[in-house]
């Protein structure tokens, strides 16, 4: 598809996020603009779904990315997740990383569904990393600096072996949670976070929480 818009519209601006299930750590929004078929050419030898890449091939890839592309990347933080809800924080994130190019003149393709934006010029493709090597690309980019993130995240926080689930909710790290409590890196609205404060099973410290967050649970 991406030959094809590229054709009909002449620049192509691919958006997808990194981030959205996992309970701690921020959501990441990467954005690529493709202004030619040397560009597409180039993304055709190197991108593919970030998920089914090895961290060392999304690496090297990234490194391509950054070095032949305008591109951004943004994210929304776990108090904003917990404040404006996760699709909404998502969203968030998305108009900041288009607000790095100029819009008129471009068509932007995002993965997924349903995010409202104050243009006209985009669409949203459901599973479009799978779709679009331009909007896989961005998928690459914002899987990379997100993973980065969480191993900078691991090095304070090595209890938590955020190296290893990057944040998602494996058996392990749940284990975690549990023993060692959250800090406010956490996203407190999601389960089986909020249960389990809401339940007192694990400590926090409220001082590290806006009260607005505290609020969203029912806890003051």
């Amino acid at each position: 598809m991406d030959l094809e818009y590229l054709k009909k519209y002449g620049k192509i601006i691919g958006v997808d996020e990194a981030g959205r299930g996992p309970l701690a750590g921020p959501v990441v929004v990467g954005a690529i603009l493709v202004e030619n078929e040397d560009q597409l050419n180039l993304l055709n030898k190197i991108s593919n779904d970030s998920k089914k890449m090895s961290e060392k091939k999304r690496e090297e890839a990234f490194k391509i990315i950054i070095d032949n592309f305008k591109y951004s990347i943004k994210l929304a933080t776990p108090e904003e997740i917990d404040l404006y809800n996760i699709f909404s924080a998502t969203t968030l994130g998305i108009k900041r990383v288009l607000k790095d190019f100029e819009l008129y003149d471009k068509h932007i393709i995002i993965d997924g569904k349903n995010f409202k934006l104050d243009i006209k010029n985009y669409e949203c493709i459901v599973k479009g990393d799978l779709k679009s090597k331009i909007i896989g690309a961005a998928s690459i980019l914002a899987k990379v600096y997100r993973d980065r993130l969480m191993f900078e995240l691991d090095k304070e926080f090595p209890e938590y072996n955020f190296q290893k689930h990057k944040g998602y909710p494996t058996k392990e790290h749940i284990e975690k949670i549990k023993k060692y409590g959250i800090k406010d890196f956490y996203r407190i609205t999601f389960k089986p976070i909020r249960t389990l404060l809401i339940d007192n099973e694990i400590s926090f410290d409220k001082n590290e929480f806006n009260y607005m967050r505290l609020m969203k649970i029912g806890i003051l």
